[in-house]
């Protein structure tokens, strides 16, 4: 992918998606073809049910769609997105070595002609996560160097938009206007011009700026109300002039020491009823939420190795099932699960269950 303009028209179709989620499949293609993949995706997955969604897709076929889905759970690889960063490139040739001589491998994707997937985990809860992700073929080998920081590049701009279409996505269906949806938020929403001009504020936003702590409203204008804030506005001008895909993020602080965390986008394709200004989302700065699984890998400083193995464990597999899902010997998968009962000073399974789920983050229920 040439680095500057192809770069930055791919950013703007991503952006596109957060208000027309239609448009994924075929951004998932675009994606796909600029990392030299075969099949893209938009998934959701509950790794301890375990169950997988498709929010959407690109050139799966229908019947691994469905394979994969009924082999969930023997997925090695789902347990793994509970405890990764958020946004940063995985590949399964170098983190999960072993996955073609897994289980699931050999049932749903053997003599399929493919080889690699690259993926990225973008939100995540106490028991779930979202990711996007592109399969390789064998004629192209592993993914490269070069496909993974573009893939790292991606992700922040795929989780925005994600982010974006999420909160107003349900909405969307029932409301007929972009406005009307944007009034049932929850979340201050403006739509402005790059001049700060307001052009639409939800209830939210009006009590927002109403406190005058961060921005106000002066003669139908955005305006700045700490130094943070006023050099933030200032960026929506050049937003517009340089004509940037990227979006528009920032972490602006008022005099009371409250962080709100912004988010814009060009609604490029809103249509005739609001042009093509800007849309900003004013949201507290997300509280960092740990899961059962990456508080237990944190506090008891588990291997990659010991990760997979618990994660099956709370599936509840045998150590022989488990040892088939990896596609491990058995005495080394004996061997991961004693390190975990001595890290972790437990000694049985249900022992073991117990304390790793107590661990479960009291942000979200």
């Amino acid at each position: 992918m040439k680095p500057d303009q192809a770069f930055s028209d791919l950013i703007g179709r991503i952006y596109d998606c957060a208000l027309d989620a239609s448009l994924w499949p075929a951004v998932l293609g675009e994606i796909t073809e600029a990392l030299g993949g075969d099949m893209g995706d938009l998934t959701v997955i509950h790794p301890l049910e375990p169950r997988l969604t498709n929010a959407a897709v690109y050139n799966w076929p229908n019947d691994l769609v469905e394979s994969v889905k009924a082999s969930s759970r023997i997925n090695p690889t789902l347990s793994i997105g509970l405890t990764a960063p958020l946004c940063e490139p995985l590949c399964t040739t170098r983190d999960y070595p072993d996955l073609h001589q897994s289980r699931y491998w050999r049932s749903c994707l053997a003599g399929r002609g493919l080889y690699d997937y690259v993926l990225a985990p973008l939100t995540r809860t106490v028991t779930s996560f979202s990711s996007w992700g592109v399969v390789g073929s064998e004629a192209k080998g592993p993914f490269t160097d070069q496909d993974l920081e573009l893939a790292r590049l991606l992700s922040p701009h795929i989780k925005r938009a994600v982010e974006i279409s999420g909160v107003i996505g349900h909405q969307l269906v029932e409301a007929a206007t972009l406005r009307a949806a944007l009034d049932a938020l929850a979340t201050p929403a403006l739509i402005v011009e790059p001049d700060g001009t307001i052009l639409f504020c939800n209830q939210a936003a009006d009590a927002e700026l109403a406190s005058q702590q961060l921005l106000r409203e002066y003669g139908g204008r955005l305006m700045g109300m700490t130094p943070e804030a006023v050099k933030f506005m200032s960026t929506l001008v050049s937003f517009s002039v340089r004509k940037m895909h990227g979006g528009i993020d920032a972490f602006l602080t008022d005099a009371a020491g409250r962080t709100i965390h912004v988010t814009g986008a060009a609604l490029e394709q809103a249509g005739d009823e609001i042009g093509s200004p800007i849309l900003l989302l004013l949201r507290e700065p997300e509280a960092a939420l740990t899961t059962p699984l990456s508080s237990a890998a944190a506090l008891y400083q588990l291997t990659t190795g010991e990760i997979q193995v618990l994660g099956q464990v709370l599936q509840g597999h045998t150590l022989a099932d488990t040892a088939d899902i990896l596609g491990l010997a058995r005495s080394t998968v004996k061997t991961h699960l004693e390190a975990i009962y001595r890290k972790t000073q437990t000694n049985r399974q249900a022992e073991l269950v117990s304390r790793i789920m107590s661990l479960a983050s009291p942000l979200q229920r």
